[in-house]
Protein backbone atom coordinates (compact mmCIF):
# COMPACT_ATOMS: atom_id res chain seq x y z
CA UNK A 1 0.00 0.00 0.00
CA UNK A 2 2.87 2.37 0.77
CA UNK A 3 4.43 1.59 -2.61
CA UNK A 4 1.19 2.48 -4.38
CA UNK A 5 1.01 5.74 -2.45
CA UNK A 6 4.60 6.55 -3.38
CA UNK A 7 3.94 5.79 -7.06
CA UNK A 8 0.81 7.95 -7.01
CA UNK A 9 2.76 10.77 -5.41
CA UNK A 10 5.37 10.53 -8.16
CA UNK A 11 2.64 10.52 -10.81
CA UNK A 12 1.07 13.57 -9.17
CA UNK A 13 4.35 15.45 -9.44
CA UNK A 14 4.69 14.41 -13.08
CA UNK A 15 1.13 15.57 -13.71
CA UNK A 16 1.99 18.89 -12.10
CA UNK A 17 4.51 19.36 -14.89
CA UNK A 18 1.58 19.42 -17.32
CA UNK A 19 0.34 22.51 -15.47
CA UNK A 20 3.71 24.22 -15.85
CA UNK A 21 4.62 23.08 -19.37
CA UNK A 22 1.16 23.01 -20.97
CA UNK A 23 1.21 25.12 -24.13
CA UNK A 24 -2.51 25.94 -23.89
CA UNK A 25 -4.78 26.81 -21.00
CA UNK A 26 -6.76 23.63 -21.70
CA UNK A 27 -3.63 21.52 -21.14
CA UNK A 28 -3.08 23.28 -17.84
CA UNK A 29 -6.68 22.67 -16.84
CA UNK A 30 -6.30 18.99 -17.71
CA UNK A 31 -3.15 18.86 -15.59
CA UNK A 32 -4.99 20.44 -12.67
CA UNK A 33 -7.74 17.86 -13.03
CA UNK A 34 -5.14 15.05 -13.04
CA UNK A 35 -3.43 16.39 -9.93
CA UNK A 36 -6.64 16.81 -7.93
CA UNK A 37 -7.92 13.34 -8.83
CA UNK A 38 -4.63 11.75 -7.80
CA UNK A 39 -4.69 13.68 -4.52
CA UNK A 40 -8.15 12.25 -3.83
CA UNK A 41 -6.84 8.72 -4.46
CA UNK A 42 -3.87 9.35 -2.15
CA UNK A 43 -6.29 10.57 0.53
CA UNK A 44 -8.35 7.38 0.15
CA UNK A 45 -5.22 5.22 0.43
CA UNK A 46 -4.14 7.15 3.52
CA UNK A 47 -7.59 6.70 5.08
CA UNK A 48 -7.49 2.95 4.51
CA UNK A 49 -3.94 2.65 5.89
CA UNK A 50 -4.71 4.58 9.08
CA UNK A 51 -8.30 3.31 9.52
CA UNK A 52 -9.59 6.87 9.93
CA UNK A 53 -12.91 7.17 8.15
CA UNK A 54 -13.29 10.94 8.46
CA UNK A 55 -10.55 11.31 5.84
CA UNK A 56 -12.90 9.65 3.34
CA UNK A 57 -15.43 12.42 3.99
CA UNK A 58 -12.71 14.99 3.43
CA UNK A 59 -11.68 13.27 0.18
CA UNK A 60 -15.29 13.28 -1.03
CA UNK A 61 -15.71 16.99 -0.29
CA UNK A 62 -12.36 17.75 -1.95
CA UNK A 63 -13.37 15.77 -5.05
CA UNK A 64 -16.70 17.57 -5.31
CA UNK A 65 -15.08 20.99 -4.90
CA UNK A 66 -12.43 20.10 -7.45
CA UNK A 67 -15.02 18.91 -9.98
CA UNK A 68 -17.14 22.03 -9.49
CA UNK A 69 -14.11 24.29 -9.78
CA UNK A 70 -12.92 22.63 -13.00
CA UNK A 71 -16.40 22.99 -14.51
CA UNK A 72 -16.62 26.68 -13.57
CA UNK A 73 -13.14 27.43 -14.89
CA UNK A 74 -13.79 25.63 -18.18
CA UNK A 75 -17.11 27.44 -18.71
CA UNK A 76 -15.43 30.76 -17.92
CA UNK A 77 -12.62 30.06 -20.37
CA UNK A 78 -15.02 28.79 -23.02
CA UNK A 79 -16.93 32.09 -22.83
CA UNK A 80 -13.61 33.96 -23.20
CA UNK A 81 -13.76 35.59 -19.79
CA UNK A 82 -17.38 36.75 -19.88
CA UNK A 83 -19.51 35.91 -16.88
CA UNK A 84 -22.83 36.21 -18.68
CA UNK A 85 -23.76 34.59 -21.97
CA UNK A 86 -25.07 37.77 -23.63
CA UNK A 87 -22.32 40.25 -22.67
CA UNK A 88 -20.87 42.41 -25.41
CA UNK A 89 -17.16 42.47 -26.16
CA UNK A 90 -17.25 46.30 -26.23
CA UNK A 91 -18.23 46.87 -22.61
CA UNK A 92 -15.70 49.17 -20.97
Amino acid sequence: MKTATFILTLLTLISALRILIGPTIWDRLLGLNLVTSKIVIIMIFFASMTQQTYILDTALVYALCSFTGIIFISVYLNRKGRFKEGEDDNND
